[in-house]
């Protein structure tokens, strides 16, 4: 073979390999880039991750504080005074202030039992407990997690989001390895069958393992959609589709303020989340599966299949879309001849293979990954602190979580414009230092007034969900094509980490009011003065390599 001949068969293996990448979004536009096939799949994905949700927003109401009593020793109700319930009687036990796990020892006249002296002895909330669960209950009251077991709290809710680590991580790569479609269907199967069973499970070590395997479920769902989405949209069309499934959250979250207002049992609420998402299985039957995947794993009549249905919804033209795509026969035969034809001694050269070391190859390079990775963790410690803090505030705890929830709306919108129309670093520090002096000031507000604190929250959450909306983007535009995804990965990991620390933080109001929000705050303002050291991105190519 000549050397004329070796070249044209090493383009020609180079050609079809960029089909496989390149072209695929130049198919999909001649395909119709939001046609009605488009649109009824957004409808679908909508409607999956509407219902999905539910899960996940749940939790700061099952989980939930709930007032209880303390007995105290050989506690026995008919010897409490007639002119006195025993609610009554055992308020009259409770030492004032916030000692909630002590109790006066009661007296005894005779016949009945006497008021206890202000000077009464007190003792440890050991003798049994009485939960108050006229308006609501939760797990708390289920399993009696207060006093010595109140830490188990902060324990269950970290383990739902080491759960979303685990289930990135473990359905991320099945999605990529067996397709988006069937593991979205086995996501819904773990979070729907896992999430019913734990409900009728007396063992708080069982509830959990199978809350966690729940959670796994439940950001598969989220990321074999996600990738699904994306693969579908063209690439003027990502920026916008993307800020409207952001918006899906902050509708569910009002469905969920009603369910949870309507469903004061928190098994009954449970049952309710994880028995709606078996609406998916009805609509999983009409999703399709990424012809880009299919492209990827160079199943070519698959893909030609779905962008024919696509084509035909869309009203297009397709004599010259599909026959970019060459079938399996031909790539195999080409593979073949390829290989007889180039002899032995040739080299041609080999893609290099990157890792997440590649994130830390330098000092420079470390330093970037290190400040995105606290930013991201930071962002989500702060988001979920803020809404787990708010169904234990002062007032209304329903209306506290859907004001918490629907700021987000206005957040996503300012998000937006604020990256359109300044740089990409300074909107996320504004957010970002403007949420934590929020978060910081809501402790030293008027005493005994409830409306200040929770508006300053609010602003906090607000600005924290703007900064968590623009920080995706912006990791991004900063990590190089070549670990992108590795990029993107560890920072999502630093997120888990943020959501799983949270709790453990809000456990600290039982020994200090103020220091939760206090943390938060300093955290945020310190994680947004370290963004303003990041490389500026707005306006500029997406880097394929590190260039510093």
């Amino acid at each position: 073979m000549d050397e004329n001949e070796e070249f044209q068969l090493v383009s020609k293996a180079q050609t079809a390999t960029r089909i496989s990448d390149k072209d695929i979004t130049h198919i999909l536009e001649k395909c119709g880039g939001f046609g009605p096939y488009q649109r009824w799949l957004y409808a679908y994905i909508s409607i999956i991750w509407l219902f999905s949700r539910f899960s996940e927003l749940n939790l700061p109401f099952i989980s939930a504080k709930v007032p209880f009593l303390c007995y105290p020793p050989n506690f026995n109700a008919s010897l409490i005074p007639a002119n006195l319930t025993e609610n009554e009687y055992l308020q009259m036990l409770q030492p004032d202030g916030d000692d909630q796990c002590s109790v006066y020892n009661n007296s005894f006249t005779g016949t009945h039992y006497t008021t206890p002296p202000s000077n009464s002895s007190k003792l440890q909330c050991s003798y049994g407990r009485k939960f108050l669960t006229e308006e609501f209950s939760s797990i708390v009251s289920e399993f009696g997690l207060v006093c010595e077991n109140k830490w188990l709290r902060s324990t269950l809710q970290s383990v739902y989001f080491a759960g979303y680590l685990v289930g990135a991580i473990v359905f991320g790569a099945l999605a990529d390895r067996f397709g988006r479609r069937p593991i979205l269907l086995l996501a819904n199967a773990c979070l729907v069958v896992c999430g019913v069973t734990k409900i009728f499970i007396p063992s708080f070590i069982t509830f959990l393992i199978l809350y966690w395997i729940q959670a796994c479920g439940n950001i598969g769902i989220i990321v074999s959609t996600y990738a699904l989405i994306m693969e579908f949209t063209s690439s003027e069309l990502r920026t916008p589709v993307n800020f409207v499934f952001m918006c899906v959250y902050p509708v569910a979250s009002i469905f969920e303020t009603g369910f949870a207002y309507a469903i004061s049992d928190w098994r009954h609420l449970e049952l309710t989340a994880c028995l709606l998402p078996i609406i998916v299985f009805f609509i999983w039957i009409f999703v399709p599966e990424s012809p880009r995947w299919f492209i990827g794993r160079k199943r070519f009549r698959e893909a030609e299949a779905i962008l024919e249905e696509v084509i035909k919804n869309n009203i297009k033209q397709h004599e010259d879309v599909l026959g970019i795509l060459t079938n399996d026969e031909e790539e195999t035969s080409f593979e073949n001849s390829y290989q007889e034809n180039i002899p032995e001694k040739t080299i041609v050269n080999k893609e290099e293979n990157y890792t997440f070391i590649d994130l830390f190859k330098t000092w420079r390079i470390a330093l970037i990954t290190l400040n995105i990775c606290f930013g991201w963790m930071v962002c989500s410690m702060l988001y979920l602190g803020v809404i787990l803090k708010s169904v234990d505030m002062a007032g209304n705890r329903y209306l506290n979580y859907l004001l918490m929830q629907i700021v987000e709306f206005p957040s996503n919108y300012v998000s937006y414009y604020f990256f359109m129309r300044f740089d990409h670093r300074k909107p996320i520090s504004f957010f970002m230092v403007f949420s934590g002096l929020n978060c910081i000031g809501s402790n030293f507000v008027t005493e005994g007034s409830f409306w200040i604190p929770l508006i300053l929250v609010v602003l906090g959450k607000f600005g924290i969900a703007a900064a968590f909306s623009s920080i995706y983007l912006l990791s991004a535009e900063i990590f190089p094509t070549v670990v992108r995804t590795n990029g993107l990965g560890v920072a999502s990991m630093s997120a888990c980490v943020g959501s799983m620390l949270a709790p453990f933080i809000l456990h600290l109001s039982y020994y200090v009011k103020w220091l939760p929000l206090s943390i938060f705050g300093v955290l945020s303002f310190i994680s947004g003065m370290m963004i303003l050291l990041l490389p500026e991105t707005k306006d500029k190519d997406l880097p394929q390599h590190w260039t510093i």
